[in-house]
């Protein structure tokens, strides 16, 4: 008999984490996933359980249901599991879900780094190989997008051949700075408000295979960085310059006082003049524009899970409207 997976996330890591349980259950998973309004994902349960001819690479994915709703389709998710994989995700614990509803509970790590270790060592271990420790750092640092690890890691072990030991000089010669600078121009693109830019940039990141998920997860990040800035706008001046931030953005950080594992989310993280040209950007944004590019991402992020045609066309959409 199948099990109902209940797995454990975070709402930063919820991305990587469907495509990596998707991938432990099906090689070639196709991810439904049921997010959102409760109609709409009973809807999604009810006509996937009512379906006889489902694809059996089918990896069901549903997002912080209530268990109202949970108890409501009970045998509905029990049919399924027979059929296709079923997985709940709960961005706070399994405790609740699984009063209401019997499923392997699986808590995901959420620090980053010993996510990322993780995924390396069970790579490695599958194939017999060993990394150095500076091996290792180098890696992480030219691979920021959980999404591509395992193809560039893929890569590494196919380059070093016979070899057990992947080493730094390996990963110079394979990995490259991943798309990082990539991506840093196509907000440079994004802050100048270079359209033209911004599209080149965009096009040249998906032809040399960057996941359309891994820009918008970078994008993301800098919208919700610039909100954070427009923060700052009590605080700073229009014109400051930049030593005068420094000081000021100095003892912003220190009376906020974050606790994070996710430093790369907060503003308050980044180097004192990133923050400040991040600020000098969120000055020209109004705080409405920063709020519905955030909201077209959010839908997009839906759409291309549930496996949209048109991310693309969608995406390219959205990056012409700010």
């Amino acid at each position: 008999m199948k099990e109902i997976i209940i797995a454990v996330s975070s709402k930063e890591n919820i991305s990587e984490d469907i495509q990596a349980v998707a991938k432990q259950l099906i090689a070639e998973p196709k991810i439904v996933i049921a997010a959102g309004k409760e109609k709409d994902v009973r809807n999604t349960i009810i006509d996937h359980a009512s379906n006889f001819f489902l694809d059996v690479n089918t990896v069901l994915i549903l997002i912080d249901p209530s268990v109202t709703l949970i108890d409501e389709l009970k045998g509905q998710l029990e049919v399924l599991k027979e059929k296709i994989s079923v997985v709940i995700f709960s961005t706070g614990t399994a405790d609740k879900i699984s009063e209401h509803i019997d499923g392997k509970i699986m808590v995901i790590e959420q620090d980053k780094e010993k996510r990322l270790k993780g995924k390396v060592r069970s790579l490695l271990q599958e194939h017999t190989k060993k990394m150095t420790d500076k091996a290792f750092d180098l890696l992480t640092e030219r691979i920021k997008d959980e999404s591509i690890l395992e193809s560039e890691l893929t890569k590494l072990i196919a380059y070093v051949g016979q070899k057990n030991t992947i080493e730094s000089k390996d990963i110079k010669a394979i990995v490259g700075e991943t798309h990082e600078e990539n991506l840093m121009a196509l907000f440079e693109a994004f802050q100048k408000f270079d359209k033209k830019e911004i599209l080149t940039v965009f096009e040249n990141l998906i032809e040399n295979g960057q996941y359309i998920l891994a820009v918008h997860g970078y994008l993301v990040n800098q919208i919700r960085l610039l909100l954070q800035a427009k923060d700052l706008e009590g605080l700073v001046r229009e014109n400051v310059e930049y030593p005068v931030f420094a000081k000021i953005f100095k003892k912003w950080k220190e009376d906020i006082g974050l606790q994070s594992s996710e430093k790369r989310r907060y503003l308050a993280y980044q180097h004192p003049y990133y923050a400040y040209k991040l600020f000098k950007v969120s000055q020209k944004i109004s705080k409405r524009d920063l709020l519905a590019f955030f909201e077209m991402l959010t839908t997009l992020d839906a759409q291309v899970k549930r496996g949209t045609k048109y991310d693309r066309v969608r995406m390219e959409y959205g990056l012409l409207k700010v």
